[in-house]
Order: C-alpha cells, then sequence, then structure tokens
C-alpha cells in the first residue's frame, strides 16, 4: 500500500484538523452505522451489500474511538479499500462514510479531503468489525 499521495491529491488534501472538526460534527449526529461491501470504488452507499451493522450505543461509541483516533498522514493510499463503514442520522439518512485501507486506516469522505487517519489502535479496530460480523482477515 502507497502511503503518501503525491501531485494534485497531495495538494487538495484537507488538515487533519479540519478533519476531526468534521469527524466531531457528524459523529455527534450518529444514530447508526452499518459497513457495506466495497471501498472508495463501491458505487453509491445506497446500492451496496450490507455486511454489518451498529445500533448500541456502547458499540457506536467503541467504533467512533477506534476510527477517529490516530494520526492524519495528511495523504491518502493508493487502493480503493476494503469495507466502507457508513454513519446514519435519526433519519436513517447517510451523513458521512470512511473506508478502511489495508487493517491500519480509515479514508473520512476521501474525495473530499484526500487525508487517511491511520487508526491508533488497528488491532482494536480489526476486531470490533469482525465481532460485528465482517471479515477483515
Amino acid at each position: 500500500m502507497t502511503r503518501k499521495a503525491t501531485g494534485p491529491e497531495r495538494s487538495r488534501g484537507e488538515k487533519g484538523a479540519e478533519v476531526r472538526g468534521w469527524l466531531d460534527e457528524v459523529w455527534g449526529r450518529t444514530e447508526a452505522a452499518v459497513v457495506l461491501e466495497g471501498g472508495d470504488n463501491g458505487g453509491p452507499l445506497s446500492e451496496r451489500g450490507l455486511i454489518g451493522e451498529v445500533f448500541d450505543a456502547e458499540g457506536l461509541a467503541e467504533l467512533r474511538a477506534l476510527t477517529t483516533t490516530g494520526t492524519f498522514i495528511e495523504g491518502i493510499c493508493r487502493c480503493f479499500g476494503s469495507v466502507t463503514i457508513a454513519l446514519l442520522d435519526a433519519e436513517g439518512e447517510f451523513i458521512g462514510a470512511g473506508s478502511v485501507h489495508g487493517l491500519t486506516d480509515v479514508s473520512w469522505e476521501r474525495r473530499r479531503f484526500w487525508n487517511n487517519l491511520e487508526v491508533a489502535d488497528p488491532e482494536g479496530l480489526v476486531g470490533f468489525l469482525e465481532r460485528y460480523g465482517v471479515r477483515m482477515r
């Protein structure tokens, strides 16, 4: 997996603080999360296969910590990612999505931010997803 983007993608990337502000806002409105087939090339979220669901408050809090804690690499991975974590509001509308890259990164709204988050606890994220029925290894 190539870690840093170069050229146009690199210059378009948002700083980690800007992405964190967005993450705080969107997670504050999140009522559920679903894990969907495919990464950034998987097509519209509403047309993808569902492979995991998180509705309980404890599960959402754990998923939030696992997918928002870490270091932004100020670039993107060149792969499309394996699965997508999509966040839903109280009306069941998609309000944000992040693709999982390798077993270490989450790219939140990749086309918007161009900045992968290298998660602080990759084993924890993989274990969490597997507990919710998502095969990662």
